[in-house]
C-alpha cells in the first residue's frame, strides 16, 4: 500500500471520529416520575425520541446472586413502562434504550459482591440478556455507586463479563461513574474504557448545604471566588480532564447535565451572591421530594418571578428570591455544556433527570433544557 493511500485511510479514520463523536443525547429516565402528582407526572410518552439518542431507564435493581430486579412492579409492569419507553423506538429507530442498574438508592455491597464472584457475574449477564431481549432493550448501563477502595478490578472483571456476553447481539455497556475518580479510589480508568461503549461522568452535586454558604450544583468551570483546590476538583471540566487524562477515550465520555438545582434558605435576603451564609437547605419540592434540591419543572413552578445571576466565569446561573436561593442549570448553560462536549471531542452528554425539564413550558419552551441541547448540538 502506497504511502498516500496509507495517509487517505488515516484522514478517513480521523474524519469519521470527528462526526461520530459529540452526538450522544443520554436521557436518564426516572421512572418514577410517572407516578407524581400534578405537573410533576411525566410519563414515557412525554420524552422527545427525536432528541435522545439513548434513554436509560432508571431504575432496576440486582440481588446478591447476581439476577436482575424489578423494583416497581406497578409502574414498570403493570403500567408497562419498560414496553413503553422501548415503543418510543417506532419513532426514532436509531433509538438506544438501555435498562441502568443500581443508583444513589441501591446497596453498594451488593455490587462489590457478585462482581467478586466470576459465577454471580455470569448470572448477572444471563439475566440482563433475559431482560433486554425481553423488553426490545439495546444493553445496560451500570451505575454502581461506588467501587471503593480494592473494587476495580473486580469492576473491570464484571464489565468483561457482560461485555462479552453483549458482542455477539450488538447490546451495549455504559456507566455512571463519579465525577472526580479519586474520590472513590475504585476505578481503573484504562481498563474499563477498553471495555465500555459510553462513560457517563456524574459532572454536579459538587456542592451541597454542608458546605454552610451558597454553591453552584454543576459549574462547568472553577468561579473566581473558589480556592485553587476548588478550582481543580469541583467542576465539570476539572473533571473530565481527570477522567481523560486517566486513561478514558474522549470519544467514550459524555458529560453529565443536571436537570435540577442544589437550593439553600439565605441567612440575609439582602447577601443572595456566591459563598452567602445559609441557615440551611430548602424545603422538598412537591413533585421530587428531596429536602435541597428542585427539578427544573419545580424551579420555573415555584418562583416565576425570582432573580437570575449568569455566572460568565462558570458558565451556570443561581437564582434567588427573598430567602431562597438556588444553583441549577438554565437553558444558556447547558447550550454550554454541549458546546464544551464539541470541543473537547466528547461523546456527547447526558442528563439526569429528563422528566424533571419544563414540561409545561412554564419557564418559556415546552421541555427548554432538552430543547436547548437540540439546537446547541445542531449549530
Amino acid at each position: 500500500m502506497s504511502s498516500k493511500v496509507v495517509t487517505f485511510c488515516l484522514f478517513l479514520v480521523l474524519v469519521n471520529q470527528v462526526l461520530s463523536a459529540s452526538d450522544k443525547v443520554i436521557c436518564y429516565y426516572a421512572s418514577w416520575g410517572a407516578g407524581r402528582p400534578g405537573n410533576g407526572k411525566f410519563t414515557p410518552e412525554d420524552i422527545d425520541p427525536t432528541i435522545c439518542t439513548h434513554i436509560n431507564y432508571a431504575f432496576i435493581g440486582l440481588n446478591t446472586d447476581g439476577t436482575l430486579q424489578v423494583l416497581d412492579e406497578e409502574l414498570d409492569i403493570n403500567q408497562e413502562g419498560f414496553n413503553r419507553v422501548s415503543a418510543l423506538k417506532q419513532q426514532n429507530p436509531n433509538l438506544k434504550v438501555l435498562f441502568s442498574v443500581g443508583g444513589a438508592a441501591a446497596e453498594p455491597y451488593i455490587f462489590a459482591s457478585v462482581s467478586g464472584d466470576p459465577a454471580k457475574s455470569a448470572t448477572m449477564a444471563q439475566s440482563a440478556l433475559e431482560m433486554i431481549e425481553k423488553y426490545n432493550f439495546d444493553g445496560l448501563d451500570v451505575d454502581w455507586e461506588y467501587p471503593y477502595g480494592g473494587n476495580a478490578e473486580q469492576f473491570v472483571n464484571l464489565l468483561t463479563i457482560l461485555k462479552e456476553a453483549f458482542q455477539h447481539n450488538g447490546y451495549l455497556i455504559t456507566v455512571a461513574v463519579n465525577s472526580i475518580p479519586s474520590e472513590v479510589g475504585g476505578y481503573d480508568i484504562p481498563g474499563m474504557s477498553a471495555v465500555l461503549d459510553i462513560i457517563n461522568v456524574m459532572t454536579y452535586d459538587f456542592h451541597n448545604y454542608m458546605g454552610g454558604v451558597t454553591a453552584e450544583n454543576s459549574p462547568l468551570y472553577g468561579g473566581v471566588n473558589e480556592s485553587q483546590w476548588q478550582k481543580d476538583n469541583r467542576n465539570a471540566d476539572a473533571a473530565i480532564r481527570q477522567w481523560i487524562e486517566g486513561g478514558a477515550d474522549p470519544t467514550k465520555v459524555a458529560i453529565g447535565i443536571a436537570f435540577y438545582g442544589h437550593h439553600f434558605i439565605l441567612s440575609d435576603p439582602s447577601s443572595h451572591g456566591l459563598d452567602a451564609v445559609i441557615s440551611g437547605p430548602g424545603e422538598a419540592g412537591p413533585y421530587t421530594d428531596n429536602v435541597g434540591s428542585l427539578g427544573y419543572s419545580e424551579i420555573c413552578e415555584l418562583h416565576p418571578n425570582g432573580n437570575v445571576v449568569f455566572l460568565d466565569d462558570m458558565k451556570v446561573p443561581y437564582m434567588y428570591d427573598d430567602t431562597f436561593w438556588i444553583g441549577y442549570d438554565n437553558e444558556e448553560s447547558v447550550a454550554a455544556k454541549v458546546q464544551y462536549a464539541k470541543e473537547n471531542n466528547l461523546a456527547g452528554v447526558f442528563i439526569w433527570s429528563v422528566e424533571t425539564d419544563d414540561l409545561h413550558a412554564l419557564c418559556g419552551e415546552k421541555n427548554g433544557l432538552l430543547n436547548s441541547i437540540k439546537k446547541a448540538m445542531e449549530t
